[in-house]
């Protein structure tokens, strides 16, 4: 009896897995039908090639390397050029306690203490307080923030 009891559990668990099996292949027909195969547009077509597209390569060719690294010039600015682009940011409205161009006393007040427009730029190359160093722009030589400074000394009538 127990031989028999084994074949009956091996028949049926033979045909658990044999269910199992058709169950999935027809699962697999079905959502193949359903799916639809609708040709992608060229426009979603280049979205996912963007989406998906290495971030960037190995560059082992030193010439290569070279050519990629390689900084522009600077073109020297103007005092005006320097005070528009970037010391206006903070000096223009008087952020984090920057003296506003056109402050009078504040200028005035700072520009004594420094020992006038070379140091004022001195303080502005090394940063003050919350002014970064060079205004944030790392590239101005120390003419053009001289100048810079000269400017809005200008504008401000000091």
């Amino acid at each position: 009896m127990s031989a028999n009891n084994d074949q009956n559990f091996v028949k049926t668990v033979l045909g658990v897995i044999g269910a199992l099996v058709a169950l999935t292949f027809v699962i697999v027909i079905v959502a193949a039908l359903l799916s639809g195969k609708e040709p992608l547009d060229p426009a979603a077509a280049q979205k996912l090639q963007s989406r998906i597209a290495p971030i960037g390569h190995e560059i082992t060719d030193p010439e290569e390397f070279k050519k990629l690294t390689a900084v522009a010039p600077h073109t020297p600015l103007t005092g005006e050029q320097v005070v528009a682009q970037v010391c206006s940011a903070c000096h223009g409205s008087g952020v984090l306690g920057a003296p506003k161009i056109g402050d009078k006393a504040a200028w005035s007040a700072r520009k004594s203490a420094a020992g006038g427009v070379d140091g004022l730029a001195a303080s502005a190359e090394k940063g003050k307080n919350s002014m970064p160093p060079r205004g944030g722009r790392a590239d101005l030589s120390d003419d053009e923030i001289k100048g810079a400074v000269a400017e809005m000394l200008k504008q401000t009538g000091v």
